[in-house]
């Protein structure tokens, strides 16, 4: 069945242009509506996540000449990006200053790991956030277009990619709980402990309500 460029357009709710105010808007407003621009060969939608209010995708329908859709690709928003940076930021600048300073690096190298590994993890859970809020509203635009897609197209949470991907993190979560434990009582460091929690609960909370999602909502394909 072919899918038209009509068809497409009907699923926006407000038509406006796709730049940084207006998803800087949209976030800040929390507009949870389906938003798009249109031109001449393709359309944009993007909708806000509930839970994920800066990282959500663009999605960009493409047409061929008779406006039947052929492609449909992804992409960040400006202000996940953004958020993206500023998580890069804190390294950048931590070894940039202590370059200056003559910092040594083989002394300072626990501290070193841990902040790389805080940043490394950062990173992870902003992107998996964005995997999963794109899987979940491209399955809805499927849903809504009527357009069938192989179960392979769609990545499930038990994928043998996502379980050595568990076997790893899930442990290594528990360890940073348990630095933070270690890093609090005996030595008082208080910054570097709640930095440790906030990532490994960071990640086991978002995982694992995404599980639960997916338990309890199934697949809408």
């Amino acid at each position: 069945m072919e899918i038209t460029k009509e068809e497409v357009e009907k699923l926006i709710e407000l038509k406006e242009e796709n730049t940084f105010i207006n998803h800087l808007w949209t976030v800040i407003s929390r507009d949870f509506r389906v938003k798009g621009e249109i031109s001449s060969n393709k359309v944009k939608l993007w909708k806000q996540g509930f839970w994920s209010m800066t990282i959500y995708p663009i999605f960009t329908f493409e047409f061929n000449a008779e406006m039947h859709l052929i492609n449909i690709t992804d992409k960040q928003n400006p202000i996940g990006k953004i958020l993206t940076i500023f998580i890069l930021l804190p390294l950048v600048i931590l070894i940039f200053a202590q370059v200056i300073n003559d910092f040594d690096f083989i002394e300072n190298w626990e501290f070193i790991t841990l902040f790389g590994i805080i940043i490394s993890l950062l990173i992870l859970f902003t992107r998996k956030v964005y995997n999963y809020e794109k899987q979940n509203q491209l399955e809805i635009i499927y849903d809504l277009l009527d357009i069938e897609i192989e179960e392979k197209t769609i990545e499930k949470e038990w994928s043998y990619k996502k379980i050595i991907t568990r076997i790893f993190m899930y442990p290594f979560c528990i360890g940073l709980i348990l630095l933070a434990v270690f890093l609090l009582f005996p030595n008082g460091e208080i910054i570097k402990a709640i930095a440790s929690l906030a990532i490994a609960g960071a990640y086991l909370y978002t995982d694992i309500k995404i599980l639960i999602r997916k338990k309890t909502t199934g697949n809408t394909v």
